[in-house]
């Protein structure tokens, strides 16, 4: 069942996407900083997932551009996960705020951007 959902979610947002493969069980979609918001609104409103577990950031010093962010959804309904990262740089460390989404991003947004500067 989880490949099915996985392939409607890819074909209903593949415009707006870099990048959606299956890891570890889950699909991983990979966006544009400025498509965040578009992408998690859809999984939210059209395929129900309506949880937000967490967000985080990866440094990677060497690499341009330097930061990951990554999220993590599930569905009660679907009991599946999804991942969406996105890549920032050091200069414009910039991504929108899903608390208008999911209010329990507020603490976790504010850890991200205390650890990171994002």
């Amino acid at each position: 069942m989880s490949e099915a959902l996985f392939e409607q979610i890819r074909e209903h947002i593949a415009e707006v996407t870099l990048e959606a493969v299956v890891a570890h069980g889950a699909l991983a979609l990979l966006v544009e900083p400025a498509r965040v918001l578009e992408v998690v609104r859809s999984l939210k409103e059209s395929f129900e997932f309506d949880m937000f577990l967490d967000v985080t950031a990866v440094d990677w010093p060497e690499r341009h551009p330097r930061f990951d962010v990554v999220w993590h959804f599930y569905s009660t309904t679907w009991k599946v996960r999804v991942r969406v990262k996105t890549r920032v740089t050091e200069q414009q460390p910039e991504v929108d705020s899903l608390v208008a989404l999911y209010g329990s991003a507020a603490f976790m947004e504010r850890e991200c951007h205390d650890m990171y500067g994002i």
